[in-house]
């Protein structure tokens, strides 16, 4: 959360280098973030206490854990008052337009995140199993059970280095893959992987080859999942709201990188997720697919800072039959690309709610255009910049941090969302004075519908930062957000969460949020 990024966070199989040294995510330089990574932006940097089993060549079980656990208090006025109501009202969660699957979330009001991850086995094989979560249950509202997710990932591990002779990993199982991370450990300041996240089960292959000061790596993967919704199939809260209309999906990828020592690493990415399904929707389900290409670049300059820059070219044709296997800026799935981009749902909103129906009316099949996506993030510490390799983290310092996104529309499916320009971006400042305190101040500014302010929204936050130590493997956080709206930008309700032109956003949110991680 303070512009440095979490290092070497529950390193699973997908970063460890083939000869299981400390210096393993060296000899393969990562293209992507790994499952045991946190899905979400990482609190101040530490270095895990433990034995990772590709470091130890008896069996060895390890664990590693990240909690992020906030309390929410949103408050506006209220336009009209009856006897017995306050004119101020409060919300717990806040009002506000930050829903994760659109293109306004900017992750600046934390959402919970709770991941355990299990590892068994030792530097030739083992065992990746990551329990996940969004609600504490003693905690929450209701019960809802797609917020107690369970069992995220599961695969299975073996390092063939010995026996090819170069790096090389042969990773089988449930995993998550995730490209474009903007940080320089973690998926950015906005949470989302720029280029394209997947969600399969099948294989995944890692290999590299290092030639003096440069290292090649080549990551290919295949797979599909589980299951599909079966045909009838009620969308209720208990199955997700799931969609019996996309067919069964797979997924196949290649990325190719390279790295130059330490100091920069420039990836190429190709991901395609299609369909070809005789069972959904009487058997009268459309081919689809979406097709991502994609590269970034990482350059780590030392005292300088860190910087990231990337593009992403999607392409969706008959996206409406494809399923959450990929995600794309964190919608999942065509359904959701054609509701948050394609025919978005705040230019279209259902008069009942049904935010289910993802064509336009009478329109047989949807989910036709592009998006071009193009994002870069700066990190920067002062106190590195000026002492250089002398800081180690045990003194003050001031922490800088630059960031934006943006993506451009192209739609066959609507003429309104058609050649629309998204844009968001932010700045942050931290100031560690002391060991144990901090304050940081950000802003967000995102626009929806390119040059129309009437849906543009800006946030200004500001925190105080409190840790046991510099290099705490906690953190305890106080923060108040102020929002500024546009006349027509809109927060979602229900469930599930659908736009809803009559609520009044909440101008104020206070937030006391807890992290620690092992």
């Amino acid at each position: 959360m303070s512009g440095l990024v979490l290092a070497w966070f529950a390193m699973p199989a997908l970063a460890m280098a083939a000869q299981g040294s400390a210096d393993a995510d060296k000899e393969i330089p990562r293209l992507g973030l790994s499952p045991g990574d946190p899905q979400v932006r990482s609190a101040t940097p530490a270095t895990p206490f433990g034995i990772r089993p590709a470091e130890s060549k008896e069996l060895t079980l390890d664990f590693h854990g990240y909690l992020l656990l906030p309390g929410y208090l949103g408050v506006h006025e209220r336009d009209t008052t009856t006897d017995g109501q306050s004119s101020t009202v409060l919300h717990s969660p806040p009002l506000i337009p930050q829903d994760l699957r659109s293109f306004e979330y900017v992750g600046v009001v934390p959402d919970p995140w709770l991941q355990l991850n299990f590892l068994y086995g030792n530097s030739t094989v083992y065992a990746t199993a990551i329990l996940t979560g969004t609600s504490a249950m003693n905690a929450a509202g209701y019960h809802n059970v797609t917020d107690q997710m369970g069992v995220n990932d599961a695969f299975i591990t073996a390092n063939l280095t010995k026996t090819f002779g170069f790096p090389f990993l042969l990773n089988i199982g449930a995993m998550t893959g995730r490209y474009g991370a903007m940080g320089a450990w973690d998926a950015g300041r906005y949470g989302t992987p720029l280029i394209a996240r997947t969600n399969t089960i099948g294989e995944n292959i890692i290999a590299g080859y290092k030639l003096g000061d440069f290292s090649f790596v080549l990551d290919q993967g295949l797979g599909g999942q589980l299951g599909r919704p079966p045909a009838g199939v009620v969308p209720e809260g208990w199955d997700d709201f799931a969609d019996d209309n996309v067919g069964a999906t797979f997924v196949a990828q290649v990325h190719l990188g390279v790295a130059y020592r330490d100091l920069a690493r420039l990836a190429l990415h190709y991901i395609i997720a299609w369909t070809q399904d005789d069972v959904g929707n009487g058997g009268q389900l459309r081919d689809g697919q979406i097709a991502v290409y994609g590269a970034d670049l990482h350059l780590t300059l030392k005292r300088a800072g860190h910087f990231f820059l990337g593009g992403a070219l999607t392409e969706a044709s008959n996206a409406s039959s494809v399923s959450g296997a990929i995600e794309i800026m964190n919608a999942r799935g065509g359904p959701e690309l054609i509701k948050e981009y394609l025919y978005p749902e705040y230019l279209h909103p259902s008069s009942n709610g049904d935010v289910l129906q993802v064509c336009p009316t009478g329109q047989s099949t949807c989910g036709n255009g592009s998006l071009s996506t193009f994002g870069a993030q700066y990190d920067l510490s002062i106190a590195r910049l000026v002492f250089g390799d002398l800081y180690q983290g045990m003194s003050p310092d001031i922490l800088v941090s630059l960031f934006g996104v943006g993506t451009y529309v192209k739609s066959q499916d609507d003429r309104s969302s058609d050649s629309v320009l998204k844009l968001k971006g932010g700045a942050e400042i931290t100031y560690l004075p002391l060991s144990w305190f901090g304050v940081s101040e950000r802003l967000d500014h995102v626009r929806l519908h390119g040059g129309d302010s009437t849906q543009a929204f800006t946030i200004w936050s500001s925190r105080l930062l409190m840790h046991t130590g510099w290099r705490s493997r906690g953190e305890v956080a106080l923060q108040y957000s102020h929002f500024v709206y546009g006349s027509q930008a809109y927060v979602k309700t229900g469930y599930p969460p659908h736009i809803d032109k009559s609520v009044n956003p909440d101008r104020d949110v206070f937030s006391l949020t807890a992290t620690y991680w092992w």
